[in-house]
Protein backbone atom coordinates (compact mmCIF):
# COMPACT_ATOMS: atom_id res chain seq x y z
CA UNK A 1 0.00 0.00 0.00
CA UNK A 2 1.68 3.59 -1.03
CA UNK A 3 0.76 6.72 0.75
CA UNK A 4 1.50 9.78 -0.80
CA UNK A 5 3.01 12.32 1.66
CA UNK A 6 -0.29 15.12 2.05
CA UNK A 7 0.31 19.26 2.24
CA UNK A 8 -2.62 19.71 4.84
CA UNK A 9 -2.60 22.45 7.13
CA UNK A 10 -3.44 19.58 9.73
CA UNK A 11 -0.07 19.55 12.09
CA UNK A 12 -1.25 17.86 15.56
CA UNK A 13 -3.99 15.85 16.32
CA UNK A 14 -5.56 14.39 19.17
CA UNK A 15 -7.80 10.85 19.29
CA UNK A 16 -10.69 9.99 21.62
CA UNK A 17 -10.68 5.93 21.87
CA UNK A 18 -11.73 4.44 25.01
CA UNK A 19 -10.19 1.44 23.29
CA UNK A 20 -6.32 1.51 24.02
CA UNK A 21 -5.69 -1.31 21.14
CA UNK A 22 -7.62 0.81 18.46
CA UNK A 23 -6.41 3.93 19.48
CA UNK A 24 -2.89 3.04 19.05
CA UNK A 25 -3.92 1.19 15.67
CA UNK A 26 -5.32 4.86 14.60
CA UNK A 27 -2.38 6.70 15.94
CA UNK A 28 0.14 4.61 13.74
CA UNK A 29 -1.97 4.46 10.73
CA UNK A 30 -2.28 8.61 10.57
CA UNK A 31 1.52 8.73 11.46
CA UNK A 32 2.17 6.12 8.37
CA UNK A 33 0.99 8.24 5.40
CA UNK A 34 1.06 12.22 7.33
CA UNK A 35 3.63 14.18 8.97
CA UNK A 36 0.64 15.11 11.37
CA UNK A 37 1.92 15.04 15.02
CA UNK A 38 -0.44 12.83 17.48
CA UNK A 39 -0.12 15.02 20.69
CA UNK A 40 -2.50 13.08 22.85
CA UNK A 41 -5.22 10.55 23.27
CA UNK A 42 -7.51 9.55 25.69
CA UNK A 43 -10.51 7.39 26.44
CA UNK A 44 -12.31 9.89 28.79
CA UNK A 45 -14.26 11.78 27.14
CA UNK A 46 -13.77 14.69 30.00
CA UNK A 47 -10.24 14.13 30.69
CA UNK A 48 -9.77 14.68 26.55
CA UNK A 49 -11.24 17.54 26.38
CA UNK A 50 -9.07 19.22 29.39
CA UNK A 51 -6.02 17.91 27.21
CA UNK A 52 -7.34 19.23 24.29
CA UNK A 53 -9.03 22.60 25.40
CA UNK A 54 -4.65 22.94 26.84
CA UNK A 55 -2.99 21.34 23.66
CA UNK A 56 -5.33 23.07 20.97
CA UNK A 57 -4.92 20.29 18.46
CA UNK A 58 -5.73 21.04 14.63
CA UNK A 59 -7.51 17.97 14.54
CA UNK A 60 -9.69 15.49 16.63
CA UNK A 61 -10.62 12.23 16.04
CA UNK A 62 -13.49 10.85 18.59
CA UNK A 63 -15.45 7.91 19.16
CA UNK A 64 -18.75 8.72 19.60
CA UNK A 65 -19.56 6.18 22.51
CA UNK A 66 -16.80 7.51 24.75
CA UNK A 67 -17.13 7.88 29.11
CA UNK A 68 -18.09 10.89 30.75
CA UNK A 69 -18.04 13.53 27.52
CA UNK A 70 -19.85 11.41 24.17
CA UNK A 71 -18.00 12.30 20.88
CA UNK A 72 -21.04 14.27 20.24
CA UNK A 73 -20.83 16.47 23.50
CA UNK A 74 -16.91 17.02 22.43
CA UNK A 75 -18.16 18.03 19.09
CA UNK A 76 -19.94 20.75 19.93
CA UNK A 77 -17.69 21.79 23.04
CA UNK A 78 -14.48 21.83 20.44
CA UNK A 79 -16.47 23.79 17.93
CA UNK A 80 -17.12 26.38 20.16
CA UNK A 81 -13.71 26.14 22.64
CA UNK A 82 -11.98 25.65 19.39
CA UNK A 83 -13.51 26.97 15.96
CA UNK A 84 -10.17 26.85 14.15
CA UNK A 85 -9.87 22.86 14.89
CA UNK A 86 -11.26 19.67 12.82
CA UNK A 87 -13.42 17.40 14.28
CA UNK A 88 -13.60 13.72 12.89
CA UNK A 89 -16.62 11.30 14.39
CA UNK A 90 -15.87 7.34 14.06
CA UNK A 91 -18.58 5.12 15.64
CA UNK A 92 -19.28 1.29 15.14
CA UNK A 93 -23.06 2.16 14.22
CA UNK A 94 -23.98 5.18 12.34
CA UNK A 95 -27.40 6.06 13.50
CA UNK A 96 -29.77 8.55 12.09
CA UNK A 97 -30.41 10.80 15.30
CA UNK A 98 -25.86 10.29 15.47
CA UNK A 99 -25.77 11.36 12.06
CA UNK A 100 -28.09 14.50 12.21
CA UNK A 101 -26.55 15.85 15.73
CA UNK A 102 -23.13 15.42 14.00
CA UNK A 103 -23.89 17.50 10.89
CA UNK A 104 -25.74 19.98 12.71
CA UNK A 105 -22.90 20.27 14.82
CA UNK A 106 -20.73 20.98 12.00
CA UNK A 107 -19.07 18.26 11.87
CA UNK A 108 -16.24 17.93 9.36
CA UNK A 109 -15.61 14.26 9.00
CA UNK A 110 -17.56 11.15 10.15
CA UNK A 111 -16.38 7.41 9.36
CA UNK A 112 -18.14 3.97 10.54
CA UNK A 113 -15.60 2.15 11.85
CA UNK A 114 -16.56 -0.85 9.79
CA UNK A 115 -15.54 0.56 6.47
CA UNK A 116 -11.49 0.31 7.51
CA UNK A 117 -9.09 2.43 8.35
CA UNK A 118 -8.79 3.71 4.78
CA UNK A 119 -11.23 5.92 5.56
CA UNK A 120 -9.57 8.18 8.21
CA UNK A 121 -7.00 8.62 4.83
CA UNK A 122 -10.34 9.37 2.75
CA UNK A 123 -11.16 12.20 5.66
CA UNK A 124 -7.83 13.64 6.13
CA UNK A 125 -7.35 13.94 2.34
CA UNK A 126 -10.56 16.10 1.89
CA UNK A 127 -9.88 17.92 5.16
CA UNK A 128 -6.32 18.89 3.32
CA UNK A 129 -8.78 20.10 0.18
CA UNK A 130 -11.15 21.76 2.60
CA UNK A 131 -14.15 19.79 2.33
CA UNK A 132 -15.67 17.66 4.63
CA UNK A 133 -16.12 13.85 4.91
CA UNK A 134 -18.96 11.19 5.14
CA UNK A 135 -17.59 7.38 4.53
CA UNK A 136 -20.21 5.68 2.53
CA UNK A 137 -22.96 4.06 5.07
CA UNK A 138 -22.73 7.56 6.90
CA UNK A 139 -23.48 9.31 2.97
CA UNK A 140 -26.40 6.60 3.09
CA UNK A 141 -27.81 7.89 6.14
CA UNK A 142 -27.38 11.24 5.40
CA UNK A 143 -29.73 11.29 2.44
CA UNK A 144 -32.27 9.22 4.17
CA UNK A 145 -32.59 12.05 7.32
CA UNK A 146 -32.34 14.30 3.81
CA UNK A 147 -29.33 15.91 4.77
Amino acid sequence: MHFQALSIEVKTAYIIEDEPLLRELVQTYISSFTQIEIVGGCGDGAEAMREIIEKKPDLIMADIRVPAISGLEALYLIKRELPASKVILFTGAATPENVRVARDGQVDGFIEKGEGLEEFQHAIEALDRDEQYYSEHVRHVLAQIGG
